[in-house]
Protein backbone atom coordinates (compact mmCIF):
# COMPACT_ATOMS: atom_id res chain seq x y z
CA UNK A 1 0.00 0.00 0.00
CA UNK A 2 2.78 2.19 0.55
CA UNK A 3 2.41 5.44 1.91
CA UNK A 4 -0.51 7.30 -0.41
CA UNK A 5 0.40 5.02 -3.22
CA UNK A 6 -3.13 3.54 -2.54
CA UNK A 7 -4.64 6.60 -2.06
CA UNK A 8 -8.26 7.98 -1.91
CA UNK A 9 -8.43 8.99 -5.56
CA UNK A 10 -7.75 5.53 -6.74
CA UNK A 11 -10.01 3.42 -4.08
CA UNK A 12 -12.75 6.12 -4.97
CA UNK A 13 -12.20 4.68 -8.51
CA UNK A 14 -12.60 1.03 -7.88
CA UNK A 15 -15.36 1.07 -5.25
CA UNK A 16 -17.65 2.43 -7.82
CA UNK A 17 -16.75 -0.33 -10.09
CA UNK A 18 -17.65 -2.83 -7.52
CA UNK A 19 -14.35 -3.63 -5.82
CA UNK A 20 -13.29 -2.98 -2.64
CA UNK A 21 -11.17 0.39 -2.75
CA UNK A 22 -8.78 0.33 0.03
CA UNK A 23 -6.33 3.68 1.04
CA UNK A 24 -3.14 3.23 2.95
CA UNK A 25 -3.03 4.85 6.58
CA UNK A 26 0.52 5.17 6.20
CA UNK A 27 1.49 8.77 6.79
CA UNK A 28 -1.69 10.41 6.54
CA UNK A 29 -0.76 12.42 10.04
CA UNK A 30 1.62 14.13 7.48
CA UNK A 31 -0.27 14.14 4.33
CA UNK A 32 -3.50 15.35 4.69
CA UNK A 33 -2.13 18.51 7.04
CA UNK A 34 -0.05 19.46 4.22
CA UNK A 35 -3.34 19.14 1.75
CA UNK A 36 -4.62 21.53 4.06
CA UNK A 37 -1.44 23.80 4.10
CA UNK A 38 -1.60 23.62 0.25
CA UNK A 39 -5.45 25.27 0.77
CA UNK A 40 -6.77 21.64 -1.08
CA UNK A 41 -10.39 22.45 -0.87
CA UNK A 42 -12.02 18.87 -0.88
CA UNK A 43 -9.77 18.33 2.34
CA UNK A 44 -11.34 21.20 4.00
CA UNK A 45 -14.47 20.57 3.14
CA UNK A 46 -14.33 17.26 4.48
CA UNK A 47 -12.37 18.04 7.41
CA UNK A 48 -15.20 20.53 8.43
CA UNK A 49 -17.57 17.47 8.45
CA UNK A 50 -15.99 15.81 11.48
CA UNK A 51 -18.01 15.58 13.86
CA UNK A 52 -16.30 16.78 16.96
CA UNK A 53 -14.88 20.87 17.25
CA UNK A 54 -11.85 20.14 18.75
CA UNK A 55 -10.27 17.95 16.14
CA UNK A 56 -11.52 20.44 13.34
CA UNK A 57 -9.88 23.15 14.65
CA UNK A 58 -6.20 22.01 15.15
CA UNK A 59 -6.43 20.60 11.73
CA UNK A 60 -7.68 23.31 9.63
CA UNK A 61 -5.10 26.04 11.79
CA UNK A 62 -2.87 24.29 9.16
CA UNK A 63 -4.93 25.82 6.63
CA UNK A 64 -3.46 29.44 4.76
CA UNK A 65 -3.63 31.98 7.49
CA UNK A 66 -3.97 29.66 10.06
CA UNK A 67 -1.57 29.36 13.37
CA UNK A 68 -0.19 26.49 12.32
CA UNK A 69 0.37 27.14 8.78
CA UNK A 70 3.53 27.02 8.81
CA UNK A 71 4.66 25.36 11.60
CA UNK A 72 5.95 21.18 11.65
CA UNK A 73 3.23 18.11 12.20
CA UNK A 74 4.05 16.75 15.06
CA UNK A 75 5.23 13.05 15.86
CA UNK A 76 3.82 10.90 18.67
CA UNK A 77 5.77 11.31 21.78
CA UNK A 78 5.40 9.02 24.83
CA UNK A 79 3.66 11.68 27.73
CA UNK A 80 0.05 11.13 27.13
CA UNK A 81 -0.40 14.90 27.35
CA UNK A 82 2.21 15.97 25.11
CA UNK A 83 1.30 12.86 22.49
CA UNK A 84 -2.24 13.49 22.42
CA UNK A 85 -2.21 16.25 19.70
CA UNK A 86 -0.19 14.20 17.02
CA UNK A 87 -2.95 11.24 18.16
CA UNK A 88 -5.84 13.23 17.32
CA UNK A 89 -4.53 14.91 13.86
CA UNK A 90 -3.89 11.04 12.71
CA UNK A 91 -7.70 10.26 14.01
CA UNK A 92 -9.32 13.26 11.45
CA UNK A 93 -6.36 12.56 8.97
CA UNK A 94 -7.92 8.97 8.81
CA UNK A 95 -11.50 10.58 8.35
CA UNK A 96 -10.65 12.69 5.68
CA UNK A 97 -8.81 10.05 3.95
CA UNK A 98 -12.12 7.46 3.69
CA UNK A 99 -14.26 10.15 3.19
CA UNK A 100 -12.35 11.84 0.20
CA UNK A 101 -12.70 7.64 -1.08
CA UNK A 102 -16.14 7.33 -0.71
CA UNK A 103 -17.16 10.55 -2.61
CA UNK A 104 -19.94 10.41 -4.85
CA UNK A 105 -20.81 6.59 -4.67
CA UNK A 106 -22.47 3.53 -3.07
CA UNK A 107 -19.09 1.38 -3.52
CA UNK A 108 -17.26 -0.10 -0.55
CA UNK A 109 -13.56 1.36 0.66
CA UNK A 110 -11.68 -0.11 3.26
CA UNK A 111 -8.46 1.17 5.16
CA UNK A 112 -4.85 -0.97 5.40
CA UNK A 113 -4.03 -0.41 8.63
CA UNK A 114 -0.16 -1.38 9.22
CA UNK A 115 -0.02 -2.95 12.70
CA UNK A 116 4.08 -2.18 12.66
CA UNK A 117 3.06 1.54 12.38
CA UNK A 118 2.17 0.55 16.19
CA UNK A 119 1.62 4.33 17.63
CA UNK A 120 -1.21 5.19 14.60
CA UNK A 121 -3.14 2.01 14.85
CA UNK A 122 -5.70 3.18 17.25
CA UNK A 123 -6.13 6.56 15.95
CA UNK A 124 -6.27 5.22 12.30
CA UNK A 125 -9.06 2.90 13.27
CA UNK A 126 -11.13 5.23 15.06
CA UNK A 127 -10.91 8.35 12.05
CA UNK A 128 -11.60 5.67 9.60
CA UNK A 129 -14.70 3.92 12.25
CA UNK A 130 -16.27 7.59 12.39
CA UNK A 131 -15.78 8.02 8.31
CA UNK A 132 -17.95 4.91 8.06
CA UNK A 133 -15.10 2.83 6.62
CA UNK A 134 -16.74 -0.68 5.33
CA UNK A 135 -13.71 -2.88 6.12
CA UNK A 136 -10.29 -2.78 7.87
CA UNK A 137 -7.55 -4.72 6.10
CA UNK A 138 -4.77 -4.93 8.80
CA UNK A 139 -0.74 -6.72 8.05
CA UNK A 140 2.89 -6.28 8.41
CA UNK A 141 2.15 -7.90 12.28
CA UNK A 142 -0.81 -9.84 13.75
CA UNK A 143 -3.87 -8.14 14.94
CA UNK A 144 -4.81 -9.97 17.95
CA UNK A 145 -6.44 -6.85 19.37
CA UNK A 146 -8.19 -5.92 15.91
CA UNK A 147 -12.29 -6.58 17.13
CA UNK A 148 -11.35 -5.75 20.76
CA UNK A 149 -10.12 -1.78 19.39
CA UNK A 150 -13.18 -1.41 17.15
CA UNK A 151 -15.68 -2.65 19.82
CA UNK A 152 -14.34 -0.59 22.35
CA UNK A 153 -14.18 2.48 20.35
CA UNK A 154 -17.46 1.69 19.13
CA UNK A 155 -18.59 1.81 22.96
CA UNK A 156 -16.72 5.09 23.83
CA UNK A 157 -14.23 3.15 25.98
CA UNK A 158 -9.99 4.17 26.67
CA UNK A 159 -8.14 2.29 25.15
CA UNK A 160 -4.85 0.55 26.49
CA UNK A 161 -2.79 -2.25 25.20
CA UNK A 162 0.90 -2.96 27.00
CA UNK A 163 2.39 -4.34 24.03
CA UNK A 164 0.13 -4.14 20.84
CA UNK A 165 0.77 -7.83 20.12
CA UNK A 166 3.59 -8.64 17.85
CA UNK A 167 5.09 -5.17 18.03
CA UNK A 168 6.58 -4.38 21.66
CA UNK A 169 5.16 -1.30 21.86
CA UNK A 170 2.61 0.15 24.32
CA UNK A 171 -0.52 2.00 23.05
CA UNK A 172 -2.96 4.24 24.26
CA UNK A 173 -5.92 6.37 23.00
CA UNK A 174 -8.30 8.23 25.58
CA UNK A 175 -11.62 8.93 23.64
CA UNK A 176 -13.60 8.65 26.57
CA UNK A 177 -14.41 12.60 25.91
CA UNK A 178 -15.58 12.43 22.48
CA UNK A 179 -19.24 10.16 22.93
CA UNK A 180 -17.90 8.16 20.11
CA UNK A 181 -20.38 5.96 21.52
CA UNK A 182 -23.21 8.17 20.24
CA UNK A 183 -21.37 8.56 16.83
CA UNK A 184 -21.25 5.46 16.02
CA UNK A 185 -24.23 3.90 17.23
CA UNK A 186 -25.93 3.94 13.51
CA UNK A 187 -22.96 2.83 11.46
CA UNK A 188 -22.90 -0.94 10.47
CA UNK A 189 -20.01 -2.89 11.79
CA UNK A 190 -17.15 -3.11 9.43
CA UNK A 191 -15.38 -6.26 7.85
CA UNK A 192 -12.28 -7.59 9.44
CA UNK A 193 -9.80 -8.91 6.75
CA UNK A 194 -6.16 -9.68 8.32
CA UNK A 195 -3.16 -10.05 6.11
CA UNK A 196 -1.49 -13.46 6.79
CA UNK A 197 1.13 -15.58 5.48
CA UNK A 198 0.89 -18.51 7.17
CA UNK A 199 -1.30 -21.35 8.34
CA UNK A 200 -0.18 -20.91 12.24
CA UNK A 201 -1.12 -17.34 12.29
CA UNK A 202 -3.84 -18.15 10.53
CA UNK A 203 -4.67 -20.74 13.11
CA UNK A 204 -3.88 -18.81 16.53
CA UNK A 205 -5.16 -15.25 15.55
CA UNK A 206 -8.66 -17.50 14.81
CA UNK A 207 -8.84 -19.19 18.30
CA UNK A 208 -7.83 -16.07 19.93
CA UNK A 209 -10.48 -13.77 18.60
CA UNK A 210 -13.13 -16.87 19.09
CA UNK A 211 -12.04 -17.28 22.47
CA UNK A 212 -11.41 -13.96 23.92
CA UNK A 213 -13.96 -11.70 21.87
CA UNK A 214 -17.27 -13.83 22.11
CA UNK A 215 -16.58 -16.44 19.12
CA UNK A 216 -15.31 -12.95 16.87
CA UNK A 217 -14.63 -14.33 13.11
CA UNK A 218 -12.69 -12.87 10.43
CA UNK A 219 -14.57 -11.66 7.45
CA UNK A 220 -11.76 -13.13 5.31
CA UNK A 221 -8.05 -13.86 5.76
CA UNK A 222 -5.90 -12.09 3.03
CA UNK A 223 -3.27 -14.63 2.16
CA UNK A 224 -0.18 -12.77 0.96
CA UNK A 225 2.77 -14.81 -0.97
CA UNK A 226 6.00 -13.13 -0.20
CA UNK A 227 6.26 -11.77 -3.84
CA UNK A 228 4.02 -9.40 -2.72
CA UNK A 229 5.47 -5.88 -2.65
CA UNK A 230 5.99 -3.85 0.63
CA UNK A 231 6.83 -5.29 3.96
CA UNK A 232 6.67 -9.49 3.79
CA UNK A 233 6.93 -11.86 6.36
CA UNK A 234 9.80 -13.28 7.83
CA UNK A 235 11.05 -16.75 5.93
CA UNK A 236 11.17 -19.39 8.32
CA UNK A 237 14.35 -19.62 8.18
CA UNK A 238 15.29 -16.42 8.90
CA UNK A 239 17.84 -16.28 5.83
CA UNK A 240 15.68 -16.62 2.07
CA UNK A 241 12.11 -17.70 1.10
CA UNK A 242 12.12 -21.44 -0.23
CA UNK A 243 9.11 -23.80 -0.82
CA UNK A 244 7.74 -23.77 3.46
CA UNK A 245 7.16 -19.82 3.03
CA UNK A 246 5.45 -20.23 -0.43
CA UNK A 247 1.75 -19.53 -0.55
CA UNK A 248 0.53 -23.24 -1.45
CA UNK A 249 2.68 -24.49 1.53
CA UNK A 250 -0.45 -23.57 3.32
CA UNK A 251 -3.22 -22.37 1.39
CA UNK A 252 -5.40 -25.41 1.32
CA UNK A 253 -4.71 -26.12 5.08
CA UNK A 254 -6.29 -22.38 6.00
CA UNK A 255 -9.01 -23.13 3.79
CA UNK A 256 -10.26 -26.29 6.44
CA UNK A 257 -10.33 -23.31 8.88
CA UNK A 258 -13.42 -22.33 7.12
CA UNK A 259 -12.82 -18.68 6.87
CA UNK A 260 -13.00 -16.92 3.33
CA UNK A 261 -9.88 -16.56 2.00
CA UNK A 262 -8.30 -13.94 -0.62
CA UNK A 263 -4.84 -13.97 -2.01
CA UNK A 264 -2.35 -11.63 -2.57
CA UNK A 265 1.04 -11.71 -4.33
CA UNK A 266 0.79 -15.11 -5.61
CA UNK A 267 -0.26 -13.96 -9.71
CA UNK A 268 1.57 -15.47 -12.57
CA UNK A 269 -0.11 -12.70 -14.46
CA UNK A 270 0.54 -9.90 -12.61
CA UNK A 271 -3.12 -9.75 -11.06
CA UNK A 272 -4.85 -10.21 -13.94
CA UNK A 273 -8.57 -12.19 -14.43
CA UNK A 274 -7.10 -15.13 -15.18
CA UNK A 275 -5.31 -15.14 -12.13
CA UNK A 276 -8.83 -14.50 -10.65
CA UNK A 277 -10.23 -16.85 -11.96
CA UNK A 278 -7.46 -19.36 -10.90
CA UNK A 279 -7.54 -18.92 -7.56
CA UNK A 280 -11.33 -19.06 -7.47
CA UNK A 281 -10.85 -22.48 -9.22
CA UNK A 282 -8.59 -23.23 -6.11
CA UNK A 283 -11.21 -22.27 -3.61
CA UNK A 284 -10.28 -19.00 -3.04
CA UNK A 285 -13.16 -15.79 -2.80
CA UNK A 286 -11.02 -13.50 -4.75
CA UNK A 287 -7.76 -11.63 -4.97
CA UNK A 288 -6.07 -8.73 -3.32
CA UNK A 289 -4.10 -6.57 -6.34
CA UNK A 290 -2.01 -4.01 -5.94
CA UNK A 291 1.10 -3.37 -7.82
CA UNK A 292 -0.96 -2.84 -11.46
CA UNK A 293 -2.93 -0.24 -9.49
CA UNK A 294 0.23 1.48 -8.28
CA UNK A 295 1.01 2.13 -11.92
CA UNK A 296 -1.73 3.62 -12.48
CA UNK A 297 -2.49 7.44 -13.31
CA UNK A 298 -4.86 7.51 -10.36
CA UNK A 299 -2.44 6.22 -7.59
CA UNK A 300 -0.50 8.44 -5.04
CA UNK A 301 3.06 7.42 -6.67
CA UNK A 302 5.05 10.59 -8.09
CA UNK A 303 4.35 10.14 -11.79
CA UNK A 304 8.23 10.37 -12.96
CA UNK A 305 8.58 7.25 -11.04
CA UNK A 306 5.78 5.45 -12.43
CA UNK A 307 6.69 6.61 -16.17
CA UNK A 308 10.14 4.97 -15.24
CA UNK A 309 9.13 1.58 -13.74
CA UNK A 310 6.39 1.40 -16.70
CA UNK A 311 9.23 1.99 -19.45
CA UNK A 312 11.26 -0.59 -17.63
CA UNK A 313 8.69 -3.14 -17.34
CA UNK A 314 7.99 -2.68 -21.23
CA UNK A 315 11.48 -2.90 -21.77
CA UNK A 316 11.85 -6.32 -19.69
CA UNK A 317 14.85 -4.67 -17.04
CA UNK A 318 12.68 -4.12 -14.23
CA UNK A 319 14.28 -5.40 -11.20
CA UNK A 320 12.64 -6.07 -8.24
CA UNK A 321 14.54 -7.31 -5.18
CA UNK A 322 14.18 -8.37 -1.64
CA UNK A 323 16.22 -6.59 1.23
CA UNK A 324 16.32 -7.60 4.28
CA UNK A 325 18.01 -5.31 6.04
CA UNK A 326 16.49 -1.91 4.96
CA UNK A 327 13.34 -1.16 6.82
CA UNK A 328 13.70 -0.53 10.40
CA UNK A 329 10.61 -2.86 11.36
CA UNK A 330 13.28 -5.63 10.86
CA UNK A 331 10.94 -7.27 7.99
CA UNK A 332 12.04 -7.76 4.46
CA UNK A 333 11.26 -5.10 1.96
CA UNK A 334 10.72 -5.45 -1.99
CA UNK A 335 12.88 -2.66 -3.58
CA UNK A 336 12.91 -1.59 -7.01
CA UNK A 337 16.19 -0.92 -8.43
CA UNK A 338 16.09 2.61 -10.03
CA UNK A 339 18.29 5.20 -10.47
CA UNK A 340 18.51 8.57 -7.83
CA UNK A 341 16.22 6.06 -5.33
CA UNK A 342 17.62 4.82 -1.99
CA UNK A 343 17.74 1.62 -4.35
CA UNK A 344 20.81 2.57 -4.60
CA UNK A 345 23.61 1.54 -1.66
CA UNK A 346 25.61 4.88 -2.19
CA UNK A 347 22.77 7.20 -1.77
CA UNK A 348 21.34 4.93 0.93
CA UNK A 349 24.80 5.44 2.94
CA UNK A 350 24.66 9.36 2.29
CA UNK A 351 20.95 9.89 3.90
CA UNK A 352 21.30 11.55 6.91
CA UNK A 353 19.88 9.57 9.91
CA UNK A 354 16.78 11.40 11.42
CA UNK A 355 13.15 10.52 12.73
CA UNK A 356 11.30 13.34 12.22
CA UNK A 357 8.25 11.54 11.37
CA UNK A 358 7.78 8.73 13.61
CA UNK A 359 5.20 6.32 11.98
CA UNK A 360 8.41 3.36 12.80
CA UNK A 361 8.76 4.56 16.13
CA UNK A 362 8.62 1.47 18.64
CA UNK A 363 8.73 1.80 22.73
CA UNK A 364 10.88 0.76 25.21
CA UNK A 365 11.01 1.09 28.82
CA UNK A 366 14.08 2.44 30.13
CA UNK A 367 15.59 2.46 33.93
CA UNK A 368 16.57 6.02 34.81
CA UNK A 369 20.13 6.32 37.27
CA UNK A 370 17.50 6.59 40.37
CA UNK A 371 16.21 3.09 39.72
CA UNK A 372 13.03 5.04 37.99
CA UNK A 373 11.32 3.69 34.98
CA UNK A 374 10.47 5.85 31.93
CA UNK A 375 9.39 4.93 28.26
CA UNK A 376 11.22 6.23 25.08
CA UNK A 377 10.42 6.23 21.62
CA UNK A 378 13.18 4.20 19.38
CA UNK A 379 13.89 3.59 15.68
CA UNK A 380 16.63 1.83 14.29
CA UNK A 381 17.15 4.53 11.70
CA UNK A 382 17.43 7.12 13.96
CA UNK A 383 21.25 8.96 14.63
CA UNK A 384 22.98 5.94 16.38
CA UNK A 385 24.36 8.01 19.54
CA UNK A 386 20.52 8.34 20.14
CA UNK A 387 19.14 4.87 19.45
CA UNK A 388 22.21 3.74 21.58
CA UNK A 389 21.57 6.04 24.75
CA UNK A 390 18.48 4.71 24.84
CA UNK A 391 18.58 1.28 24.79
CA UNK A 392 19.07 0.10 21.72
CA UNK A 393 21.63 -2.45 20.49
CA UNK A 394 24.17 -1.23 17.38
CA UNK A 395 23.34 -4.19 15.36
CA UNK A 396 20.01 -3.18 14.87
CA UNK A 397 20.81 -0.25 13.11
CA UNK A 398 23.09 -1.73 10.43
CA UNK A 399 21.47 -1.31 7.05
CA UNK A 400 18.52 0.31 8.13
CA UNK A 401 17.39 3.22 6.22
CA UNK A 402 14.03 6.08 7.10
CA UNK A 403 11.37 4.37 5.12
CA UNK A 404 9.21 7.05 6.41
CA UNK A 405 10.38 10.28 4.59
CA UNK A 406 11.21 8.08 1.36
CA UNK A 407 7.97 7.04 0.86
CA UNK A 408 6.07 10.13 1.43
CA UNK A 409 8.44 11.30 -1.41
CA UNK A 410 7.45 8.87 -3.60
CA UNK A 411 4.43 9.85 -3.10
CA UNK A 412 5.24 13.77 -4.50
CA UNK A 413 5.58 15.06 -0.82
CA UNK A 414 9.11 16.79 -1.34
CA UNK A 415 12.05 17.28 1.19
CA UNK A 416 15.24 18.65 0.68
CA UNK A 417 17.92 16.23 1.28
CA UNK A 418 15.84 13.05 0.57
CA UNK A 419 15.10 10.37 -2.06
CA UNK A 420 12.23 8.28 -3.35
CA UNK A 421 12.30 4.59 -3.32
CA UNK A 422 9.51 2.63 -5.12
CA UNK A 423 8.09 -1.05 -3.97
CA UNK A 424 6.02 -3.18 -6.21
CA UNK A 425 5.01 -7.05 -5.85
CA UNK A 426 6.92 -9.11 -7.95
CA UNK A 427 4.17 -9.85 -10.25
CA UNK A 428 5.10 -6.00 -11.09
CA UNK A 429 7.70 -7.45 -13.65
CA UNK A 430 5.25 -9.53 -15.79
CA UNK A 431 1.91 -8.16 -14.80
CA UNK A 432 -0.05 -6.32 -18.19
CA UNK A 433 0.30 -2.45 -18.03
CA UNK A 434 -2.77 -0.17 -17.53
CA UNK A 435 -2.74 3.33 -17.25
CA UNK A 436 -6.28 3.70 -15.47
CA UNK A 437 -7.58 2.37 -12.44
CA UNK A 438 -10.79 1.50 -14.49
CA UNK A 439 -9.10 -0.38 -16.76
CA UNK A 440 -7.37 -2.49 -14.75
CA UNK A 441 -10.55 -3.25 -12.97
CA UNK A 442 -12.12 -4.13 -16.36
CA UNK A 443 -9.05 -6.20 -17.19
CA UNK A 444 -10.06 -8.62 -14.09
CA UNK A 445 -13.77 -8.58 -13.97
CA UNK A 446 -14.35 -7.94 -17.68
CA UNK A 447 -15.75 -4.63 -18.62
CA UNK A 448 -19.29 -5.64 -18.77
CA UNK A 449 -18.97 -6.63 -14.71
CA UNK A 450 -17.56 -3.48 -14.15
CA UNK A 451 -20.78 -1.67 -16.08
CA UNK A 452 -22.95 -4.12 -14.37
CA UNK A 453 -21.55 -3.41 -11.02
CA UNK A 454 -21.75 0.62 -11.34
CA UNK A 455 -25.38 0.55 -12.13
CA UNK A 456 -26.14 -1.90 -9.20
CA UNK A 457 -24.45 0.66 -7.24
CA UNK A 458 -26.33 3.60 -8.22
CA UNK A 459 -29.99 1.79 -8.30
CA UNK A 460 -28.64 0.26 -4.74
CA UNK A 461 -28.79 -3.07 -5.88
CA UNK A 462 -26.32 -5.97 -4.25
CA UNK A 463 -23.72 -6.86 -6.39
CA UNK A 464 -23.36 -10.72 -6.67
CA UNK A 465 -19.81 -12.25 -5.83
CA UNK A 466 -17.04 -11.78 -8.58
CA UNK A 467 -16.88 -14.10 -11.42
Amino acid sequence: MGAYISCSRLANVTARLGALGVVSSVGLRHIIPEQIRSGDEVAISLARTFPIARYVEELLSYAPGGSRHKRAIPIDVPDPIKGAFAKRLSVISAYVEVARAKLGHRGFVGINVMWKCSLTVLPSIYGALLAGVDAFLCGAGVPMELPDIVGRIRRGQRLDYEPLTGTGTHVHMDISEDGAENLLRDTPEPSLLPILSNFAFCKRLLDTWQKRYEGATPTAFVLENHAAGGHNAQPRDKVAFGESDDIDAYFDKVLELGVPVYVAGAFTEGGSRNDLLYWQGRGAQGIQVGSRFALTDESGMRSDLRDRAVEAQAEGTLEIRTDPRLSPTGFPFKVVSMKGTLSEPEIQASQRRACDLGYLLQSKRIQRPDGTEHEVYLCPAMPIHTYLANGGAIEDTEGRACLCNALLVTAGFEKEGRVPLVTLGESAAVGPVKRSAREVVEDILTPERAADNERRLALREPIPVAS
